[in-house]
């Protein structure tokens, strides 16, 4: 008998970098706008993070790359719960 594993899906969230809205929907999506932030000041404070991502590997460790993910956006001021607070960048 074999287990079928939960397949990650994690919901979308916006960032806000300079004027610019992205969605981004995946792990995949969060490691390709980490490094394009990796000559910005905020990608200076994303190397871990990023290692993180690119190593997930099952939806576990998915989860919790995107939860790190998520939490150091909203640390840089990048994501917001409420969209009505300041954006950083």
């Amino acid at each position: 008998m074999t287990l079928a594993v939960a397949e990650f899906r994690p919901e979308p969230i916006h960032v806000h970098i300079g004027r610019e809205t992205i969605e981004v929907r995946s792990l995949d999506c969060a490691v390709n706008l980490l490094r394009s932030l990796r000559h910005d000041r905020l990608g200076n404070y994303a190397e871990m993070l990023l290692t993180q991502l690119e190593q997930a590997r099952g939806p576990v460790q998915q989860a919790h790359a995107w939860t790190a993910f998520r939490s150091w956006a909203m640390a840089c001021g990048l994501h917001a719960s409420d969209e009505g607070r300041p954006h950083a960048a």
